[in-house]
């Protein structure tokens, strides 16, 4: 990297939380994760690599650890910056290193870290600048679709939120004589208590930030007997109770059915009288689930028990009302999940082709083609032995 690269380290300026809220504006704030923030100023005022310096995502890549930044930006000091010589083409840099494997060079101790003059001597197979050019082109028609693809999943996200918003503020209904009534939620659940066998490799936990229900990955051998464990079925609502006001909730899918969880994170049963998605839904709206942080009561690690839960009021319509609402955001969930499916082939499609492109030599015969049928479009490569169509609808 450092016969090909410069790095502009000493020009990055970091800035605090608070120093940033009185400086808001419309350039991106470049942290180790990407961008972070906006403000009314800019440091950069060109196409650079940025790579992350520190974080456990160092090790864990979780997200995108090299970033190719364009246009007016500011970075603070948890990025390097670096500048690709004349003869490299950047996009390809930044895709050959987000390629890399940087545990071993993690110099950091109490967390990871990649210090300069390690990444300066990181190693890296460079083509000649036309082979570049043109792997870089062709990889960009993928990116391009990428960010289509996130830019309608973004969309649908949103409109999804807003039609949320007015839903259960009542200001939209599918039927104006419909009736809504205050009720508590003990008035439709009720929590499930049925002991179960130890069993360390049934366990479920709920994640923050509505991603839901999963199986709890466990590396260490816990006390048989040490806390009760409790049988959670298809259908219960289930929550954290640390952590219901940061959107550790859901209900239990048919996969999950028989698994266990501790009294820390209880479950209840619908008694009747309200759809369940209708409550999840309701539950869902992050202006909703945030304030019950104002239920948590304890001392050191604050709860949400599940008396003060099943107290919690909520406004409900009429059945014939939830239903409708259920179908009408089930059906933004089914667009949503679509799109996020795209996106994850797309991107397994990009990985491969980089697979391909880094680890085997491919001679291209010709530049990008673009092919037209009555269905489809293609972007169309002819490499030397085979061709590759990208389909974008």
């Amino acid at each position: 990297m450092g016969d090909i690269s410069t790095f502009l380290d000493n020009k990055r300026i970091p800035l605090k939380e608070d120093d940033r809220k009185q400086i808001k504006g419309e350039y991106p704030y470049y942290g180790a994760s990407g961008i972070i923030d906006y403000v009314n100023d800019y440091i950069f005022d060109e196409e650079l690599i940025l790579m992350g310096e520190d974080g456990a995502n160092i090790v864990t890549r979780s997200s995108k650890l090299i970033f190719l930044a364009k246009g007016k930006y500011w970075v603070n000091n948890h990025a390097h910056v670096i500048k690709a010589d004349n003869n490299i083409n950047q996009y390809f840099l930044s895709e050959s290193l987000e390629r890399i494997n940087y545990e071993k060079y993690n110099t950091g101790t109490a967390q990871p870290k990649l210090n300069r003059e390690v990444c300066q001597k990181i190693k890296v197979k460079i083509p000649q600048f036309n082979e570049q050019n043109k792997i870089a082109n062709f990889l960009l028609v993928i990116d391009e679709k990428l960010r289509l693809l996130e830019q309608k999943y973004q969309y649908y996200q949103n409109f999804k939120k807003y039609l949320m918003q007015q839903i259960f503020t009542q200001k939209l209904r599918f039927d104006d004589n419909c009736q809504y009534k205050t009720k508590q939620v003990k008035d439709f659940l009720i929590e499930s208590k049925i002991e179960g066998i130890d069993d360390i490799n049934k366990r479920l936990t709920v994640k923050l930030n509505l991603k839901g229900i999963t199986v709890r990955e466990s590396k260490t051998i816990e006390i048989e007997g040490a806390t009760k464990q409790f049988i959670r079925k298809t259908g219960q609502f289930i929550y954290g109770k640390q952590n219901l006001h940061k959107g550790a909730f859901g209900i239990i899918p048919k996969e999950l059915d028989g698994y266990l969880t501790s009294s820390d994170i209880p479950s209840f049963d619908f008694k009747g009288g309200i759809e369940p998605k209708w409550f999840y839904y309701y539950f869902a709206r992050k202006s909703f689930y945030e304030k019950l942080e104002n239920l948590s009561t304890g001392t050191g690690s604050k709860r949400i028990s599940p008396k003060e839960f099943l107290n919690i009021k909520i406004i409900v319509p009429e059945f014939k009302e939830q239903h409708k609402i259920v179908c009408l955001l089930e059906k933004f969930d089914e667009k949503i999940n679509g799109i996020s499916n795209q996106i994850v082939q797309m991107n397994m499609f990009k990985k491969s082709l980089l697979q391909q492109m880094f680890v085997v030599r491919i001679n291209w015969r010709c530049n990008f083609k673009l092919a037209k049928s009555p269905s489809f479009n293609k972007h169309l490569l002819i490499l030397k032995n085979k061709i590759i169509f990208i389909i974008i609808k």
